[in-house]
């Protein structure tokens, strides 16, 4: 971590990420972009409470990027156990069980539907919609109602769901400002003077593509 080097006076240093590195995590394969043709069963205990790193929202990451691929996310099931005030149910031997059906016979089983679990493994809602409110814009379904899910500094400042931008576009903090981006907050001229000198080369332009992303991907 590099920080500032008069407790917030001064900027802190800021670093680059290499463009290099991103055109290679691309091109070797390990990006997932959605493109995906075997079964999966995504289940996780909600630990969000405790954590508080936000990462329940991967599931959804993960089947945006499938829609966002071909339209189709059919081969996922989300599944989550809460985890409040314990982690007490492990669902990975109904999982697995599940999986093992559904590779073998080569059909879809009945509990392979996105579902949700209380924290001894009951079931609480199951079956399409259970999501609804996340990745769309209908009613929150049942599990969306009982499992918060967040966002993050980079979906707050404007950076799509699906998080794939290893790097983004600039623009000028004051064009930024004059779009909009900051919302319901209006800086004063010190705040945007703070502002253009933590960023002097601007802030993420969001309505433009991943700089990380070599051409052809």
């Amino acid at each position: 971590m590099t920080l500032s080097p008069d407790g917030g006076g001064t900027p802190a240093p800021r670093t680059e990420g290499s463009i290099e590195a991103m055109n290679a995590a691309y091109r070797s394969g390990i990006v997932f972009d959605g493109r995906i043709d075997i079964p999966i069963i995504d289940w996780r205990h909600y630990l969000e409470e405790q954590l508080n790193m936000h990462n329940s929202r991967q599931s959804f990451v993960e089947r945006e990027r499938m829609l966002d691929y071909d339209g189709d996310a059919s081969n996922q099931v989300i599944w989550f156990t809460d985890a409040r005030p314990d982690r007490a149910f492990d669902q990975t031997p109904m999982a697995l069980a599940v999986m093992d059906q559904w590779l073998t016979t080569g059909q879809r089983p009945a509990a392979a539907v996105d579902t949700c679990f209380t924290t001894n493994g009951a079931l609480i809602a199951s079956g399409a919609g259970v999501w609804d409110g996340i990745l769309d814009s209908k009613p929150a379904g049942p599990c969306t109602q009982r499992f918060q899910i967040h966002g993050t500094s980079r979906t707050v400042a404007g950076g799509p769901f699906e998080g794939n931008v290893f790097k983004c576009a600039l623009q000028p903090v004051r064009a930024a400002l004059g779009r909009g981006l900051y919302g319901w907050w209006q800086p004063d001229r010190a705040q945007i003077a703070q502002l253009e000198q933590i960023f002097p080369t601007g802030v993420c332009d969001y309505t433009k593509p991943d700089v990380g992303r070599p051409a052809g991907f």
